[in-house]
C-alpha cells in the first residue's frame, strides 16, 4: 500500500515523506498562484489559503486520510485561483466579484457615515489608521480610502502637506539605490560586476576600514556616491 493512500497506521518515514510531499506541493502551487504580500491578498486568496490549510492538515494528522485526495483538491484550488486572477485582469466585472472595491471613508475633511457602515469601519479604527499615517486632524484629509487589500490610503489636502524641494523649485541630487557588495561574509559577485568593480578593490576598501577578514563583515553597502558602508558581524 502506498504512503499517500489511507492506512490504519503509518511508519515514521511515511509520516516524514507525507510532510515533505505536502510542503513542496503546496510551495509549487502557491508559487504558480503568484506572489502577493499578506496585506494584498484578495478575498478569494484568503478563502483559498484557509481551504488549503484545512486540506493540508488532514493527511498530516490522520493516517486514514488519503494524501492523493488532498493533493488533487489543492491543485484544483490553485488552478481556480490562477483562472480567476487571469479572467479578472481582462474583465473588470469579474474583478469586482473577486476583489472588493475601494471605499471612500473621508472626503474633503468630512467623514462619510454611510460608507463607514458599509465597510464595518468604526471611528476608533479610522483615527488609529490616520495616526499611523501621521495625520492627527481629520479636517486636513482630502480623501481617506479603504483599499481592496484592507489598507487605508490617505491623501492630505495640499495646504497641509509638507513643503518639498519641488515646491521651492530647488534642484536635488540623484540618490539612486545602494548596492550590497558583502552579505554575511559572502561577496556578491554579480553586484560587483554590475558596478564594474573587482574583488581586489573591495578587499582594499575593507582593509582600509580595518577589516582584514571578509568573514567578519556582516554587510558592505556601496551608495550611489561611491561611499562604502561596512558593518561588523
Amino acid at each position: 500500500m502506498y504512503f499517500w493512500q489511507a492506512q490504519e497506521t503509518l511508519t515514521a518515514s511515511q509520516w516524514l515523506l507525507r510532510g515533505l510531499v505536502m510542503f513542496f506541493w503546496l510551495l509549487i502551487v502557491t508559487k504558480l498562484m503568484g506572489q502577493r504580500e499578506l496585506a494584498r491578498m484578495t478575498l478569494f486568496d484568503f478563502i483559498s489559503s484557509i481551504t488549503m490549510g484545512g486540506l493540508l492538515s488532514g493527511p498530516l494528522f490522520f493516517p486514514k486520510v488519503a494524501l492523493k485526495g488532498a493533493l488533487i483538491n489543492i491543485t484544483l484550488l490553485g488552478l481556480l485561483n490562477i483562472g480567476f486572477s487571469y479572467i479578472s485582469l481582462k474583465h473588470s466585472k469579474v474583478r469586482r466579484i473577486v476583489q472588493d472595491e475601494p471605499i471612500i471613508l473621508v472626503q474633503n475633511g468630512q467623514i462619510l457615515k454611510k460608507m463607514m457602515g458599509k465597510a464595518r469601519f468604526n471611528l476608533d479604527d479610522l483615527l488609529t489608521q490616520l495616526r499611523l499615517k501621521n495625520v492627527t486632524n481629520i479636517s486636513d484629509v482630502e480623501f481617506a480610502i479603504l483599499e481592496s487589500n484592507g489598507q487605508l490610503s490617505v491623501i492630505v489636502k495640499s495646504q497641509a502637506r509638507p513643503i518639498t524641494p519641488a515646491d521651492l523649485e530647488l534642484e536635488t541630487e540623484y540618490e539612486g539605490m545602494a548596492t550590497v557588495l558583502v552579505e554575511d561574509g559572502n561577496i556578491l559577485e554579480d553586484n560587483l560586476q554590475k558596478n564594474n568593480l573587482t574583488q581586489a578593490w573591495l578587499l582594499a576598501e575593507l582593509e582600509a576600514q580595518g577589516f582584514d577578514d571578509i568573514q567578519t563583515v556582516m554587510a558592505a553597502i556601496l551608495d550611489t556616491k561611491g561611499k562604502l558602508y561596512v558593518s561588523k558581524g
